[in-house]
C-alpha cells in the first residue's frame, strides 16, 4: 500500500482481497505507535492480538500503545451510519481507519436503495471527518453474488482522494 505515515488529512481507499486486513492491521499498529487512532471495524477484521504482536518490538510498553486504539465494531450498515455520525459529532484530530466498509452494505436483507442512501450518509460523515484528520477505508472487491451492489463500490471510489487497488493475482 502506498500510504506512508504521517498521513495527510485526506480520504484514502484500499481495495483488495480480505479488505487487505493484514496490511490495514499493520497500518493501525504503525499509527498507534505515534498517536491515537480510531478504528471502525465493519467486517470483523480487527485482530487486536495481531496488532499487539506488531507493536511489541517497537515499544517497552505495548499496553500503553494499545490504549491509543479506539475500536468500534458495526454489524449492520445502520450501525455504520450511527457510529460515523457519533464520531463526526465530536471529530477526533486523529486518523480514522474503516475496515471492510462494504461488508455490512452487502446484506441482502437491506434493499439496494436503502443501502445506497446509507452509504451516501456514511460518505458524507467520512468527508466531514477527513477535513481534520486522515480517513483510511478498506474494502473487498464486490463478490459475483452481490454484483448488483457494485454501485456501492463506485460511490466510495468517487468520494475519496486517493484510491489504491491491489493487483489481481
Amino acid at each position: 500500500m502506498p500510504f506512508s505515515t504521517p498521513l495527510p488529512s485526506r480520504r484514502f481507499l484500499a481495495v483488495g482481497a480480505h479488505a487487505l486486513s493484514n496490511k490495514m492491521l499493520e497500518l493501525i499498529a504503525k499509527l498507534s505507535l505515534l498517536q491515537h487512532v480510531t478504528v471502525l471495524d465493519c467486517g470483523n477484521r480487527s485482530n487486536m492480538y495481531s496488532v499487539a504482536k506488531l507493536i511489541r518490538p517497537y515499544t517497552s510498553d505495548p499496553v500503553q500503545v494499545m490504549r491509543n486504539i479506539r475500536l468500534s465494531r458495526a454489524f449492520t450498515c445502520y450501525q455504520v451510519v450511527a457510529i460515523l455520525q457519533a464520531v463526526a459529532a465530536n471529530p477526533p484530530q486523529e486518523p480514522l481507519v474503516v475496515l471492510d466498509l462494504l461488508a455490512t452494505f452487502l446484506d441482502e436483507d437491506v434493499e439496494l436503495k436503502d443501502a445506497q442512501r446509507l452509504m451516501d450518509h456514511s460518505l458524507s460523515f467520512l468527508t466531514q471527518l477527513s477535513a481534520s484528520a486522515p480517513v483510511v477505508i478498506s474494502v473487498q472487491p464486490i463478490p459475483l453474488i452481490a454484483h448488483q451492489r457494485a454501485t456501492l463500490l463506485e460511490l466510495i471510489k468517487n468520494n475519496v482522494d486517493v484510491c489504491w487497488e491491489e493487483p489481481l493475482a
